[in-house]
């Protein structure tokens, strides 16, 4: 008796999330289309429906991680005129805060960057998502740089999203090698006073 019958795109995505459950235990090296497919409870013949191959596979778990670990987290909000700093340091702070929520998609983010360093099409999508982010900043670093330009003298509103940015991934990165500081809250302190 054949099986229950899903919409291919429930399907679709109850494989994309076996394959994340399977690259969190084994790596991005262990993600083989038969554990996928095991951990899934598929055929591996409808793995291969959905996923052409290994390597539509992998991109389709880099945009699913990406869009869950690093768009996620984007700042989605205009800056307000008064208290940009404030406004900013707060961003930074949830920002770097909730990173010890994600540490284990954080692992598998820099799987993935390891891996761009030989693969152009990762490294693409990885960069463009990087930069997505980054730009989520400049509403509110353009707000802080024109609120007080005396202070950021010869700061760009571009300048200052990426420090901000760059800030968050070497905290990310921080995590990862040394998952026992998990409290990155004195960091953000520090950032905090620096940007005020």
């Amino acid at each position: 008796m054949p099986g229950k019958k899903v919409a291919e795109e429930i399907r679709r995505e109850q494989i994309l999330d076996a394959a994340y459950r399977v690259a969190l235990r084994e790596r991005l090296a262990g993600l083989k289309s038969r554990a996928v497919a095991a951990e899934a409870g598929v055929s591996n013949g409808l793995v291969f429906f959905h996923f052409r191959n290994r390597k539509a596979l992998l991109l389709a778990l880099l945009e699913w991680l990406l869009a869950e670990t690093i768009l996620r987290r984007a700042v989605n909000r205009g800056a307000v005129a008064e208290g940009a700093a404030e406004r900013l340091a707060s961003e930074v702070r949830s920002a770097v805060e909730a990173l010890a929520a994600d540490r284990e998609r954080i692992e598998l983010f820099f799987d993935y960057w390891f891996m761009s360093s030989k693969d152009e099409v990762i490294r693409k999508r990885i960069r463009a998502a990087l930069k997505l982010y980054r730009d989520s900043y400049l509403p509110l670093t353009r707000a802080v740089v024109e609120e007080r330009p005396a202070e950021y003298a010869g700061v760009t509103a571009e300048a200052l999203a990426d420090m901000v940015t760059s800030y968050i991934e070497g905290c990310a990165l921080r995590l990862v090698a040394d998952p026992s500081r998990r409290d990155l809250s004195s960091s953000s302190s520090v950032l905090s006073a620096l940007l005020r």
